[in-house]
């Protein structure tokens, strides 16, 4: 009897020393998860981001498939979620990824930050305007350093004429302009090569309109700047407003 009575206190200090790892390997599994269905996904300023549906349709789920609930015309939405679905722009109305809505159909502007540029989405109903700025860091260094080398660098600007005309040229800030679309269009870097990743896809779809920032040739190509020296488009892809 002794010893069966240990064999029970034996079992049931086991039984407590598992259960607690189980709960534990639970929870893993499913923070795992959702990590990898946000990949593409970029989330919003929240509060800050809300639209109002331009008419009656269907919401879809991640993947682009519709669903069965109904999103009315002038629904408002908070939007927390941006993300490119087959070359579109789509809003998810909710934390949890569950319904998105295309931003075409909807009025309003939607803000998200991604890397050290800030996204800003204006839709009309009928067309999604993107516009960016870029934040860049500013390093720390010692006043009286920063004092001797102005004086260096106003010395060297009054020596010679050739030095003058070098210091008075400037990058000009090169003027925004609305481009639109004509087809499925690809993004490019600065060399020229097709990015995977501009807004989670590598193209922008179909009568979308963006800020072109300025124009610039490579490989005797001309194309629009979407974000200077990171993102280009083909000028031959689009019309300008």
């Amino acid at each position: 009897m002794k010893l069966s009575h240990k064999l029970v206190m034996v079992s049931a200090a086991v039984l407590m020393g598992v259960s607690p790892v189980l709960g534990l390997a639970e929870n893993t599994v499913s923070v795992q998860a959702a990590t990898k269905s946000t990949n593409g996904v970029h989330n919003t300023y929240g509060k800050n981001s809300k639209v109002k549906v331009t008419k009656t349709m269907k919401f879809v789920d991640r993947n682009g498939k519709k669903t069965s609930k109904t999103a009315p015309k002038g629904g408002s939405y908070t939007i927390w979620n941006v993300k490119n679905i087959d070359g579109q722009v789509y809003y998810s109305i909710q934390t949890d990824l569950k319904y998105w809505i295309p931003a075409t159909a909807t009025e309003g502007t939607v803000t998200y930050k991604s890397g050290n540029t800030t996204y800003t989405l204006k839709s009309d109903g009928k067309k999604v305007t993107t516009s960016t700025s870029t934040k860049k860091a500013i390093k720390k260094t010692n006043s009286n350093k920063n004092t001797k080398k102005v004086v260096k660098e106003s010395t060297k600007k009054t020596a010679t004429k050739t030095t003058k005309k070098t210091s008075s040229k400037k990058t000009p800030v090169a003027k925004a302009v609305k481009i639109t679309t004509k087809n499925k269009a690809y993004v490019y870097d600065k060399n020229g090569k097709r990015v995977k990743n501009y807004l989670g896809t590598s193209y922008i779809g179909k009568k979308i309109t963006v800020k072109g920032l300025g124009t610039k040739t490579i490989n005797g190509v001309k194309y629009y700047a979407l974000q200077p020296n990171h993102y280009y488009i083909k000028a031959s892809d689009v019309t300008v407003k």
